[in-house]
């Protein structure tokens, strides 16, 4: 409750300890040590004054009269009694105030007046008490019983002592003949609460002897004591208030001292005064200038009030923040020259406003109007009382805020309409255009429809015509079998059959045409030796050359040419143009069928693919037209146009596909040159499949390559390549639907089991990712496969598909009852068991993070709460080995061939389970265990690292460190640290 620092620099401080003993505590700087335990007997010691003696003994005053002396030396305490035995003061009477004089006098202040202490001669240390009190009978006895503190006369120390009162002014004390002299606000003292006094350092040159400065309820006070034996009359006050430049008028009790350099310190309830009372008294003093006071709309403003203009007082503020609303501005000003201050001056600039300073005189304040929205910087100087200004400048900033209309939001809105308008001017002028340019569309539209009516009369009389043919001959010859079987029936049935072949050609071309345009066909791109592939499509065509007794030449650059190219696409491309090549190919011509290779200027090589014929040609005015769908250049059957003009629209739009490029070229009509068809494809070899890649697809696979050896064999699982694609066990006795399934599932692993007995035996030893299973198989059918798999421990996380002919309601049902995930139907479609087998997997590796987090392993994982195949079972397991784990957390010898045989499976059966469940393998799944039980351990500061390591199974404190960091990418020190333990 109290702290006093000693001339030897050591600090004592005094608390009120328990049972209302107070305790002692001294710190010694030099040696930066403590010493404490020092307990003064009895009640009522604290917050009471505390003195150190010229002798270095630490004095203490208490209630009800109590003077207790400190030895630090002998550390032992004396206790006095002051008390008035004919008045005692009450027992919770205080003291106020205590001071020792030159001569050792203790001079002790109550609030029922105050008692001087006189030492007494003796080995043992005691006092002569003599109370001072008011005498209302005796104008010479103490004024107020209230003192405050004690000053002894700096120029007469040895007689005269001021005494303070809270109530009476100064009275100044006769130590000779106990007389009293009372200065009040009678004789010039600003008030009669008086709450500090103290002295110049010495004599002002101005003023005879040494001034006394003291703090009241009304400013301070320099007060140029009366000559010895003078009177009240004679005595000079200089009154200092706020306007002088003080943070207020009203000071604090004890708030006073005198700092080594001479200045002095008043404490009051706004801050604190230092000054010098050379500078403040003398004539050459240049006063410091502050802003005092502010007024916004003529009311002045105080911290935290409802204009929010300041947070803290103004002479502390460096800025200020005004509304537009607030645009009356009045600062006002003092100097801190208290010599005369109605003689200081001033002058003023608001730099934004004023182009140069304002001179104000005497006037400290300056008023400013409507302030534009801005920032302003004011500016105040001040004289002294002869009229030399200070370099000391106050300054303060000033930002006034503008109106909303004028505020940055105000202009992006501004901006934002105006771009709003120029857009909406924009889109008015563009969708006017757009009006213009739909009219004219729809005018030629309107004039494209009519000429496309004439085209679609002159396609539907083509296709009527090209439909009409081969359904004529089917019909026909389908009547003449009927009529008479054995004659027309092997010749009516080729003919049949040859034309309902043509017939579907046509609609296959239609169909393809329309693929191509609406973008809907893709590339199939294999890579194999082109020129064979050519060389296979010529001579397919042989047999039509013959017929039409005209000779086919395949022609070659290259004995081969590996590259990357669309089987499909290519035999019809080539198919077309070599059909049209011999059909109007007269006897006795010749077509030929020719590939190279052709180098362009970037250095970029090119297939060039060419078919020649020696026919009649195309007229050069149609050549343009060739490729357009539907076109034909007349109607004559000898032309290259007849027919319903698609299979060269169709071969160009291949061409395109392929990004290559078609061109035609004939001599004119008559020449008997023909024409020659060009094609040209980039050549790539990108593609990584071959054109082995298609067996699975045209033929059946290697079935033995798929499946893994039975239960008779050991390590069946060794058989299977190390792989990160997730395994499939397929469980089919039919070679063709293994075969066909396997080509739809590229991209995974597969096993294949013959019958159910089988897949089930599989399925135990290598856990797969995923069961795919027919019903109807010998052994067992797969419903009791399904039924088995999903009892199992060991299988019951694994999702089944059912994939089986038996489509109906009933069976469907069973099969979900017993277990299954999915239940495809035969014959499936490819996508969706595909997108079924795709979306099993991720639900997988969802459940997954559920796993973890149901087992605590992780804490970005969420519990999943509306997955419907989320099984009970999979979380007794997870729970169960995490529960296994933990049993033996503290056995570092335990290990995964340990785990097995806790949960019954083999190591390889729980790698995978695991791996399934969590993703995690069993040595994982128990290191995570162990590390986040060292977490939890951790977070107990009594136990050191050493320990938790110990506790949690690790037999090497550095392993356990480096795993850990390995893991949490901290270590269990920086854990510690960063969890605030």
């Amino acid at each position: 409750d109290k702290v006093l620092v000693t001339k030897s620099g050591e600090i004592w401080a005094r608390a009120a300890a328990q049972d209302y003993l107070v305790e002692l505590m001294r710190y010694n700087p030099a040696t930066h040590s403590f010493s404490k335990g020092f307990l003064i007997d009895g009640n009522f010691w604290d917050k009471q004054p505390i003195l150190e003696g010229q002798k270095g003994e630490i004095w203490m005053t208490g209630y009800g009269g109590k003077l207790a002396r400190f030895d630090p030396l002998l550390q032992i305490f004396n206790y006095f009694d002051f008390s008035n035995p004919k008045e005692p003061l009450a027992e919770r009477a205080s003291s106020t105030a205590l001071y020792e004089d030159a001569n050792r006098v203790l001079w002790i202040g109550t609030q029922e007046g105050f008692v001087r202490a006189t030492p007494q001669p003796g080995s043992e240390p005691s006092f002569q008490f003599a109370w001072f009190k008011n005498n209302p009978n005796d104008p010479n006895s103490l004024n107020y019983n209230h003192i405050s503190c004690f000053l002894d006369d700096p120029a007469e120390p040895n007689r005269y002592l001021w005494i303070c009162t809270k109530g009476g002014g100064l009275n100044r004390f006769d130590k000779q003949n106990g007389e009293f002299l009372h200065l009040t606000t009678k004789n010039g003292l600003p008030n009669n609460v008086v709450y500090g006094l103290l002295s110049d350092d010495e004599g002002n040159p101005s003023t005879v002897g040494t001034n006394l400065w003291g703090s009241t309820n009304r400013g301070i006070f320099c007060l140029t004591p009366p000559a010895q034996g003078g009177r009240g009359a004679e005595a000079v006050f200089r009154n200092f208030t706020k306007n002088d430049g003080l943070q207020d008028d009203e000071f604090n009790t004890g708030a006073y001292a005198k700092l080594p350099d001479g200045r002095l310190a008043f404490g009051g309830i706004n801050g604190v005064n230092i000054f010098n009372p050379k500078d403040i008294l003398s004539g050459d003093f240049l006063p410091n200038v502050f802003i005092t006071n502010i007024l916004v709309n003529n009311q002045p403003v105080t911290p935290g009030d409802a204009t929010g203009v300041l947070n803290m007082t103004i002479e502390t503020s460096a800025s200020i923040t005004l509304t537009h609303e607030q645009d009356i501005l009045t600062l006002e000003f003092a100097s801190l020259d208290f010599t005369s201050p109605s003689q200081n001056k001033y002058r003023y600039q608001l730099i934004g406003a004023d182009r140069d300073w304002v001179f104000s005189d005497t006037r400290r304040s300056a008023t400013y109007l409507h302030l534009p929205s801005g920032t302003y910087t004011f500016r105040v100087q001040g004289s002294n009382s002869r009229g030399i200004w200070s370099d000391h400048i106050a300054a303060l900033k000033i930002k006034v805020m503008p109106p909303w209309w004028r505020s940055i939001w105000a202009y992006l809105f501004y901006a934002v309409l105006l771009a709003v308008a120029v857009r909406a001017y924009f889109r008015f002028t563009v969708n006017r255009a757009k009006l213009r340019a739909q009219l004219a569309y729809e005018t030629r539209e309107a004039e494209r429809v009519k000429e496309l009516d004439v085209v679609k009369t002159q396609l539907y009389t083509n296709i009527t015509h090209e439909f009409r043919t081969p359904l004529t001959i089917i019909l026909g010859m389908a009547q003449q079998v009927l009529d008479n079987p054995k004659e027309h029936f092997r010749n009516g049935m080729d003919m049949i059959l040859r034309n309902g072949q043509n017939l579907l050609k046509l609609v296959n071309e239609l169909l393809d045409l329309s693929k191509l345009e609406s973008g809907k066909m893709s590339l199939q791109m294999v890579q194999g030796d082109v020129v064979q592939f050519l060389r296979y499509i010529s001579e397919s065509f042989h047999s039509l050359s013959e017929s039409r007794k005209s000779h086919l030449h395949f022609l070659s650059e290259l004995d081969s040419l590996v590259i990357d190219y669309d089987p499909e696409k290519l035999r019809q491309i080539v198919s077309n143009l070599l059909s049209n090549a011999l059909k109007f190919t007269p006897a006795g011509g010749n077509v030929y069928f020719s590939v190279g290779i052709r180098e362009s200027d970037n250095n970029a090589s090119s297939l060039l693919i060419k078919v020649k014929d020696t026919g009649i040609g195309i007229p050069e005015s149609q050549l343009p037209h060739i490729f357009d769908r539907f076109y034909q250049v007349d109607d004559s059957s000898t032309r290259p146009g007849e027919g319903s003009g698609i299979g060269l629209a169709l071969t160009k739009e291949l061409v395109k596909l392929m990004e290559g490029e078609i061109t035609v070229k004939s001599p004119p009509t008559g020449a008997k040159k023909g024409s020659e068809f060009a094609v040209v494809l980039p050549i790539m070899r990108s593609s990584e499949r071959g054109i082995q890649d298609l067996k699975p697809i045209l033929q059946i696979p290697n079935i033995e390559s798929l499946v893994l050896p039975s239960k008779d064999s050991a390590h069946a699982t060794a058989s299977i390549p190390p792989s990160k694609q997730p395994l499939i066990l397929l469980v089919e006795d039919n070679a063709d639907v293994v075969a066909y399934t396997a080509s739809c599932l590229q991209g995974y692993r597969l096993a294949v089991g013959k019958d159910g007995q089988e897949g089930l035996d599989i399925a135990t030893e290598i856990i797969p990712d995923l069961i795919i299973s027919d019903v109807m198989m010998p052994v067992m059918d797969g419903f009791e496969l399904c039924r088995k798999l999903k009892t199992d421990e060991r299988t019951s996380h694994i999702p089944v598909i059912i994939l089986t002919a038996k489509a109906d309601m009933d069976s469907k049902l069973e099969g979900l009852e017993r277990g299954a995930d999915a239940y495809l139907e035969k014959p499936f479609n490819k996508e969706e068991l595909l997108v079924r087998t795709r979306k099993l997997l991720e639900l997988r590796s969802q459940l997954q993070q559920h796993y973890l987090k149901s087992a605590g392993l992780t804490e970005g994982a969420v519990i999943i709460k509306d997955i419907p195949n989320l099984e009970k079972s999979e979380d007794a397991f997870v729970q169960k080995v995490k529960a296994s784990v933990e049993s033996h957390l503290a056995d570092f010898e335990f290990n995964v061939e340990q785990l097995c045989k806790e949960v019954h499976m083999s190591q390889s059966q729980l790698q995978r389970k695991l791996d399934a469940l969590t993703g995690f393998s069993p040595n994982q799944f128990i290191r995570n265990i162990r590390l986040n039980k060292a977490k939890e351990l951790l977070r107990n500061p009594e136990l050191s690292i050493t320990a938790v390591a110990f506790d949690c199974g690790f037999n090497d404190p550095g392993y356990f460190s480096r795993v850990f960091k390995q893991e949490l990418g901290v270590t269990p020190l920086e854990w510690r640290e960063k969890v605030g333990i």
